[in-house]
């Protein structure tokens, strides 16, 4: 008798166990229904105290041995915050518009002044591409496509670092609305420097022409430059419309592809946000990558 009750005991406790089981599937089988559309991974450190964002899209990821992930162009960003401030963590929606064609994003930060100058911010950087061609294809990504991106502050530092040829091979650059091109020009249509500026700059008129990417355009070799897209928005629309063409002229003059997207109906915010957004600007910037990426 208490060997038949001791078997009915165990009997119920394998049910009870089989049913949770059961549940558990049912559960898992509902939170994987939502599938991901990217693989994230934040806080890469790449040396020196820095640190990257890794945006991939689910396409990188292997199913099996058979079906190995594609391996993802990488569009590399700057961001913007005037020299003094910023977080790699703005990216708008760039995140968005890059894994869903298929590229992946990677975001860097690099140190503000006055904890160094714009050239300890072009080695930071730098560093961040040197490490991504060295290391990315462990996260999906395909070293021999980097087109380096920026906003802003940042969209000097790539224009300053295409300019310097620095960072080895580069598919492309996208430089994002910056007035910062010829700072010698800048000043003089200005009068002054503002305030930002002239806390990355100074007042010495030697750096404001070290630390101008068309310095290294036109006293460069011909050739050897990455195709640049340079876009320029309404904010201060005439001044950044005669530095952009200019600095784009200087490109071309050494054999260097140059597009120039005219943003005169979008601020010097709005231009930036408007990438996966606007489809003007998102459309000019796909071309431009889609040929990139060739």
């Amino acid at each position: 008798m208490i060997f038949r009750f001791f078997i009915f005991v165990l009997a119920m406790l394998f049910v009870s166990i089989v049913q949770v089981q059961i549940v558990d599937a049912q559960v898992l089988n509902k939170s994987t229904s939502l599938k991901p559309t990217r693989i994230v991974t934040k806080g890469v450190s790449v040396g020196g105290g820095l640190k990257i964002d890794i945006h991939a899209p689910i396409t990188v990821k292997s199913r099996g041995f058979f079906k190995p992930g594609k391996k993802a162009p990488i569009l590399l960003y700057v961001h913007g915050g005037g020299w003094i401030k910023g977080s790699r963590e703005k990216i708008y929606n760039l995140d968005t518009f890059a894994t869903k064609r298929g590229y992946m994003l990677v975001s860097v930060q690099y140190r503000p002044v006055p904890r160094t100058n714009i050239d300890g911010q072009v080695r930071d950087i730098v560093r961040s591409i040197n490490w991504v061609r060295n290391n990315i294809s462990r996260y999906g990504g395909d070293k021999r496509k980097i087109v380096i991106m920026g906003h802003s502050a940042g969209s000097h530092l790539v224009a300053l670092i295409a300019a310097k040829r620095l960072g080895g091979t580069l598919a492309g650059v996208i430089s994002n609305d910056v007035q910062a091109y010829d700072m010698v020009a800048y000043g003089g249509m200005r009068g002054s420097l503002p305030y930002v500026y002239a806390a990355a700059f100074g007042s010495n008129p030697n750096n404001w022409i070290k630390w101008s990417p068309v310095t290294y355009v036109r006293k460069g070799p011909r050739g050897g430059l990455p195709p640049h897209m340079i876009m320029y928005s309404g904010s201060n629309y005439e001044r950044r419309k005669v530095l952009a063409n200019g600095f784009g002229a200087d490109l071309r003059a050494k054999g260097a592809s140059v597009t120039l997207f005219d943003g005169r109906r979008y601020s010097h915010g709005s231009i930036a946000r408007g990438i996966g957004k606007s489809a003007e600007v998102t459309r000019a910037v796909e071309r431009f990558l889609r040929k990139a990426y060739r």
